[in-house]
């Protein structure tokens, strides 16, 4: 199977700028304004709403192939979903991470290991905080008992590691392969979250998120978006 390492992308919509901007117009000369009386404006804003303070429950971090963007906003998302402080960092350093001799695959345990300092040192993190790591690359176990792996979890070090590298659809760069792409990957990471972090049973119902064994896209398409453990809304 051949290694997809296109980074997911979201679409955004930029407005385009215009002359009838009120910043592109010409100042009035002083002339003018003295038979003009000046007319009231009203000022109003919406307030910034504080961030959480306390210890970050999940801490999402992306390696340096996985857009910083989609780890932030899929934290926010997550912490609606959940009722935890899920939270995007930037992109993790991975200078020195190399494959597995004679693959283009990399070992989870590799990236566990390169990211001990960084899981050390990230604020507002307890003894209780868990680490996703999000990644393009294709991604293994030193082991190599499977051919590949979606995600990989160690409970010693209190973190998991999702790869998109198998789960890209073909065509790629239609919007709603990229839509299926996108949900293939929060699936999996809420299923990590769900395992690791709050403890969730693994299900042999399809329709449960916790469904398991996943060992194909099929599996993860078929895959519940959600467990009974979270309400519907």
């Amino acid at each position: 199977m051949k290694h997809l390492s296109m980074p997911i992308t979201l679409l955004f919509c930029l407005a385009g700028c215009t002359t009838s901007s009120p910043y592109t117009q010409p100042i009035a000369t002083a002339s003018s304004s003295q038979n003009t009386e000046p007319k009231p404006v009203n000022l109003s804003y919406t307030p910034v709403p504080a961030e959480k303070t306390g210890p970050v429950n999940v801490y999402l971090i992306p390696l340096n192939d996985f857009p910083e963007n989609i780890a932030a906003q899929m934290g926010r998302d997550l912490s609606k979903e959940f009722g935890l402080w899920v939270k995007g960092t930037i992109a993790m350093g991975t200078q020195g991470l190399i494959p597995m001799s004679g693959t283009q695959q990399f070992a989870a345990e590799d990236i566990f290991e390169q990211a001990k300092t960084v899981m050390q040192r990230l604020p507002e993190a307890d003894g209780n905080t868990y680490f996703i790591f999000l990644t393009n690359r294709d991604l293994n176990t030193r082991s190599r008992n499977f051919r590949f792996q979606f995600s990989h979890h160690d409970k010693a070090c209190r973190c998991s590691v999702i790869s998109a590298a198998r789960m890209h659809p073909e065509p790629e760069n239609s919007p709603g392969n990229r839509q299926l792409l996108e949900l293939r990957f929060v699936k999996m990471t809420k299923r990590a979250i769900g395992q690791m972090y709050l403890g969730w049973e693994r299900s042999s119902d399809i329709n449960d998120l916790m469904y398991s064994p996943i060992m194909s896209l099929d599996d993860i398409d078929h895959l519940g978006n959600r467990h009974p453990a979270i309400p519907k809304k």
